[in-house]
Protein backbone atom coordinates (compact mmCIF):
# COMPACT_ATOMS: atom_id res chain seq x y z
CA UNK A 1 0.00 0.00 0.00
CA UNK A 2 1.48 3.42 -0.92
CA UNK A 3 3.02 5.27 2.04
CA UNK A 4 0.92 8.44 1.71
CA UNK A 5 -2.28 6.40 1.61
CA UNK A 6 -1.13 4.32 4.58
CA UNK A 7 -0.40 7.43 6.64
CA UNK A 8 -3.88 8.82 6.00
CA UNK A 9 -5.88 5.64 6.69
CA UNK A 10 -3.86 3.84 9.34
CA UNK A 11 -6.00 3.28 12.47
CA UNK A 12 -9.08 4.90 10.90
CA UNK A 13 -12.57 3.71 11.76
CA UNK A 14 -14.73 6.06 9.71
CA UNK A 15 -14.66 7.77 6.33
CA UNK A 16 -17.16 10.50 5.53
CA UNK A 17 -17.66 10.86 1.78
CA UNK A 18 -19.29 13.72 -0.05
CA UNK A 19 -21.40 12.57 -3.01
CA UNK A 20 -21.91 15.15 -5.79
CA UNK A 21 -18.54 15.76 -7.41
CA UNK A 22 -16.78 13.20 -5.19
CA UNK A 23 -18.40 9.78 -5.64
CA UNK A 24 -20.35 10.64 -8.78
CA UNK A 25 -21.08 13.44 -11.20
CA UNK A 26 -24.69 13.37 -12.31
CA UNK A 27 -25.40 9.71 -13.06
CA UNK A 28 -21.78 8.74 -13.69
CA UNK A 29 -19.38 7.37 -11.08
CA UNK A 30 -16.14 9.28 -10.58
CA UNK A 31 -13.17 7.14 -11.73
CA UNK A 32 -12.01 4.76 -9.02
CA UNK A 33 -15.01 5.28 -6.73
CA UNK A 34 -16.00 1.59 -6.71
CA UNK A 35 -12.44 0.45 -6.08
CA UNK A 36 -12.03 2.96 -3.25
CA UNK A 37 -15.25 1.87 -1.51
CA UNK A 38 -14.25 -1.77 -1.99
CA UNK A 39 -10.93 -1.05 -0.32
CA UNK A 40 -12.65 0.50 2.69
CA UNK A 41 -14.99 -2.48 3.09
CA UNK A 42 -12.08 -4.93 2.81
CA UNK A 43 -10.26 -3.13 5.62
CA UNK A 44 -13.24 -2.75 7.92
CA UNK A 45 -13.46 1.04 7.59
CA UNK A 46 -17.07 2.24 7.83
CA UNK A 47 -18.12 4.66 5.10
CA UNK A 48 -20.89 7.24 5.42
CA UNK A 49 -22.15 9.28 2.50
CA UNK A 50 -22.76 12.95 3.26
CA UNK A 51 -24.67 15.34 1.08
CA UNK A 52 -25.78 18.91 1.50
CA UNK A 53 -28.00 18.34 -1.53
CA UNK A 54 -31.48 18.34 -0.02
CA UNK A 55 -33.28 17.69 -3.30
CA UNK A 56 -33.40 13.92 -2.73
CA UNK A 57 -34.44 11.65 0.14
CA UNK A 58 -32.18 9.15 1.90
CA UNK A 59 -34.04 6.33 0.17
CA UNK A 60 -33.36 7.89 -3.23
CA UNK A 61 -29.66 8.42 -2.47
CA UNK A 62 -29.26 4.82 -1.29
CA UNK A 63 -31.05 3.56 -4.40
CA UNK A 64 -28.89 5.71 -6.67
CA UNK A 65 -25.65 4.52 -5.10
CA UNK A 66 -26.76 0.89 -5.25
CA UNK A 67 -27.78 1.32 -8.89
CA UNK A 68 -24.32 2.72 -9.67
CA UNK A 69 -22.68 -0.36 -8.18
CA UNK A 70 -22.01 0.91 -4.65
CA UNK A 71 -24.33 -0.99 -2.27
CA UNK A 72 -25.81 1.42 0.28
CA UNK A 73 -28.71 1.64 2.71
CA UNK A 74 -30.53 4.64 4.14
CA UNK A 75 -28.45 4.25 7.32
CA UNK A 76 -25.33 4.96 5.27
CA UNK A 77 -26.61 8.38 4.13
CA UNK A 78 -26.44 11.64 6.11
CA UNK A 79 -28.29 14.64 4.65
CA UNK A 80 -28.49 18.31 5.53
CA UNK A 81 -32.27 17.82 5.72
CA UNK A 82 -31.78 15.57 8.76
CA UNK A 83 -30.28 18.45 10.72
CA UNK A 84 -33.15 20.81 9.94
CA UNK A 85 -35.75 18.21 10.93
CA UNK A 86 -33.96 17.38 14.19
CA UNK A 87 -33.61 21.07 15.09
CA UNK A 88 -37.29 21.79 14.47
CA UNK A 89 -38.42 18.68 16.35
CA UNK A 90 -36.24 19.54 19.36
CA UNK A 91 -38.06 22.87 19.58
CA UNK A 92 -41.54 21.47 19.09
CA UNK A 93 -41.99 23.28 15.78
CA UNK A 94 -44.37 21.64 13.31
CA UNK A 95 -45.62 24.50 11.13
CA UNK A 96 -43.24 25.69 8.40
CA UNK A 97 -43.23 26.82 4.79
CA UNK A 98 -40.67 24.70 2.94
CA UNK A 99 -39.17 25.59 -0.42
CA UNK A 100 -37.91 22.28 -1.73
CA UNK A 101 -38.45 19.31 -3.98
CA UNK A 102 -41.26 16.83 -3.45
CA UNK A 103 -38.67 14.40 -2.03
CA UNK A 104 -37.52 16.90 0.60
CA UNK A 105 -41.09 17.78 1.53
CA UNK A 106 -41.98 14.10 1.91
CA UNK A 107 -39.05 13.57 4.30
CA UNK A 108 -40.29 16.47 6.39
CA UNK A 109 -43.91 15.35 6.31
CA UNK A 110 -42.89 11.86 7.40
CA UNK A 111 -41.21 13.51 10.38
CA UNK A 112 -44.49 15.20 11.34
CA UNK A 113 -43.86 18.67 9.88
CA UNK A 114 -46.55 20.65 8.07
CA UNK A 115 -44.63 22.03 5.10
CA UNK A 116 -47.23 24.51 3.81
CA UNK A 117 -48.71 25.78 7.08
CA UNK A 118 -50.99 28.82 7.06
CA UNK A 119 -48.99 30.45 9.85
CA UNK A 120 -45.43 29.09 9.56
CA UNK A 121 -42.86 29.53 12.30
CA UNK A 122 -40.05 29.36 9.73
CA UNK A 123 -39.40 29.42 6.01
CA UNK A 124 -37.10 26.48 5.24
CA UNK A 125 -35.06 26.75 2.04
CA UNK A 126 -33.68 23.61 0.42
CA UNK A 127 -32.12 22.84 -2.95
CA UNK A 128 -35.25 23.03 -5.06
CA UNK A 129 -34.79 21.74 -8.60
CA UNK A 130 -38.56 22.09 -8.99
CA UNK A 131 -38.48 25.79 -8.07
CA UNK A 132 -41.26 28.07 -9.33
CA UNK A 133 -41.77 31.81 -9.07
CA UNK A 134 -44.89 31.15 -6.99
CA UNK A 135 -42.74 29.46 -4.33
CA UNK A 136 -40.25 32.34 -4.31
CA UNK A 137 -43.06 34.85 -4.02
CA UNK A 138 -44.76 33.06 -1.13
CA UNK A 139 -41.48 32.63 0.78
CA UNK A 140 -40.47 36.27 0.20
CA UNK A 141 -43.81 37.55 1.51
CA UNK A 142 -43.50 35.43 4.65
CA UNK A 143 -39.97 36.76 5.23
CA UNK A 144 -41.15 40.35 4.85
CA UNK A 145 -43.82 39.65 7.48
CA UNK A 146 -41.15 38.67 9.98
CA UNK A 147 -40.99 34.88 9.58
CA UNK A 148 -37.40 33.68 10.09
CA UNK A 149 -35.43 31.81 7.44
CA UNK A 150 -33.62 28.48 7.80
CA UNK A 151 -31.47 26.93 5.05
CA UNK A 152 -30.53 23.30 4.64
CA UNK A 153 -26.97 24.10 3.51
CA UNK A 154 -24.71 26.90 2.24
CA UNK A 155 -23.50 25.51 -1.13
CA UNK A 156 -23.49 28.20 -3.80
CA UNK A 157 -23.59 25.77 -6.71
CA UNK A 158 -24.19 22.08 -7.37
CA UNK A 159 -21.75 20.36 -9.77
CA UNK A 160 -23.29 18.65 -12.81
CA UNK A 161 -21.78 17.05 -15.93
CA UNK A 162 -22.74 20.21 -17.85
CA UNK A 163 -21.29 22.62 -15.29
CA UNK A 164 -22.25 24.14 -11.91
CA UNK A 165 -25.88 25.13 -11.34
CA UNK A 166 -27.36 27.48 -8.68
CA UNK A 167 -27.76 25.88 -5.26
CA UNK A 168 -29.11 27.08 -1.88
CA UNK A 169 -26.35 29.64 -1.30
CA UNK A 170 -27.30 31.42 -4.52
CA UNK A 171 -30.98 31.38 -3.53
CA UNK A 172 -30.10 32.81 -0.12
CA UNK A 173 -28.47 35.72 -1.92
CA UNK A 174 -31.66 36.19 -3.93
CA UNK A 175 -33.80 36.35 -0.78
CA UNK A 176 -31.37 38.75 0.90
CA UNK A 177 -31.51 41.10 -2.09
CA UNK A 178 -35.29 40.82 -2.39
CA UNK A 179 -36.25 41.00 1.30
CA UNK A 180 -33.18 42.13 3.25
CA UNK A 181 -33.42 38.94 5.32
CA UNK A 182 -30.60 36.47 5.97
CA UNK A 183 -30.84 32.93 7.32
CA UNK A 184 -31.12 32.51 11.09
CA UNK A 185 -29.35 29.14 10.76
CA UNK A 186 -27.71 27.24 7.91
CA UNK A 187 -27.44 23.48 8.39
CA UNK A 188 -25.38 20.78 6.67
CA UNK A 189 -21.65 20.85 6.08
CA UNK A 190 -19.46 22.45 7.45
CA UNK A 191 -21.40 22.14 10.74
CA UNK A 192 -19.77 19.37 12.78
CA UNK A 193 -23.19 18.35 14.13
CA UNK A 194 -23.73 16.61 10.81
CA UNK A 195 -21.23 13.90 11.80
CA UNK A 196 -20.43 14.26 15.52
CA UNK A 197 -23.25 11.90 16.53
CA UNK A 198 -21.79 9.26 14.20
CA UNK A 199 -18.44 9.48 16.00
CA UNK A 200 -20.30 8.87 19.25
CA UNK A 201 -22.19 5.93 17.80
CA UNK A 202 -18.94 4.22 16.85
CA UNK A 203 -16.95 5.31 19.88
CA UNK A 204 -14.52 7.04 17.54
CA UNK A 205 -12.45 10.17 18.02
CA UNK A 206 -11.90 12.76 15.26
CA UNK A 207 -8.40 11.34 14.82
CA UNK A 208 -10.02 8.07 13.71
CA UNK A 209 -12.05 9.70 10.93
CA UNK A 210 -11.35 11.10 7.45
CA UNK A 211 -13.49 13.55 5.48
CA UNK A 212 -13.32 13.37 1.67
CA UNK A 213 -14.93 15.91 -0.61
CA UNK A 214 -14.60 18.38 -3.46
CA UNK A 215 -15.43 21.66 -1.69
CA UNK A 216 -13.12 23.74 0.46
CA UNK A 217 -15.80 25.75 2.28
CA UNK A 218 -18.02 22.79 3.21
CA UNK A 219 -16.19 19.44 3.10
CA UNK A 220 -12.70 20.59 4.04
CA UNK A 221 -14.00 23.19 6.49
CA UNK A 222 -16.02 20.49 8.27
CA UNK A 223 -12.84 18.44 8.64
CA UNK A 224 -10.94 21.47 9.93
CA UNK A 225 -13.61 22.25 12.52
CA UNK A 226 -13.93 18.60 13.57
CA UNK A 227 -10.18 18.12 13.78
CA UNK A 228 -10.02 15.08 11.51
CA UNK A 229 -7.89 14.30 8.46
CA UNK A 230 -9.17 15.60 5.14
CA UNK A 231 -8.78 14.66 1.50
CA UNK A 232 -9.68 17.17 -1.19
CA UNK A 233 -10.56 15.63 -4.55
CA UNK A 234 -10.39 17.81 -7.66
CA UNK A 235 -13.20 15.97 -9.46
CA UNK A 236 -15.89 18.51 -8.55
CA UNK A 237 -15.94 22.17 -7.57
CA UNK A 238 -12.47 22.90 -6.16
CA UNK A 239 -9.46 23.42 -8.40
CA UNK A 240 -5.76 23.19 -7.54
CA UNK A 241 -5.37 26.97 -7.78
CA UNK A 242 -7.99 27.46 -5.06
CA UNK A 243 -5.48 26.14 -2.51
CA UNK A 244 -2.93 28.91 -2.91
CA UNK A 245 -4.70 31.42 -0.67
CA UNK A 246 -5.60 28.98 2.13
CA UNK A 247 -4.08 29.48 5.57
CA UNK A 248 -4.29 25.70 6.10
CA UNK A 249 -3.99 22.65 3.87
CA UNK A 250 -5.99 19.42 3.49
CA UNK A 251 -4.16 16.29 4.62
CA UNK A 252 -4.09 15.08 1.02
CA UNK A 253 -5.10 16.40 -2.41
CA UNK A 254 -5.97 13.97 -5.24
CA UNK A 255 -7.50 14.19 -8.69
CA UNK A 256 -10.29 11.79 -7.71
CA UNK A 257 -11.07 8.83 -5.43
CA UNK A 258 -9.22 6.44 -7.72
CA UNK A 259 -6.08 8.56 -7.55
CA UNK A 260 -6.02 8.21 -3.75
CA UNK A 261 -5.42 4.47 -4.13
CA UNK A 262 -2.46 4.86 -6.48
CA UNK A 263 -0.60 7.65 -4.72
Amino acid sequence: MPPSFDRTFRNKKLVFLDLDGTVYMGDTLIPGAQDFLHYLREHGIRAYFLSNNSSRSKREYAAKLTGLGIPASEDDVLLSTDGVIAWLQARGVADIYAVGTRSMLEMMEQAGLRVDAADPAFVVLGFDRELTYAKLQKAALYLQRGVELLATHPDLVCPTPDGPIPDVGAMLALFEKATGKTAKLIFGKPNVEMVSHILGRHGASPAEAVMIGDRLYTDMELARRLGCDSILVLSGEAKAEDLKDLSWEPSLVAENLGAILIR
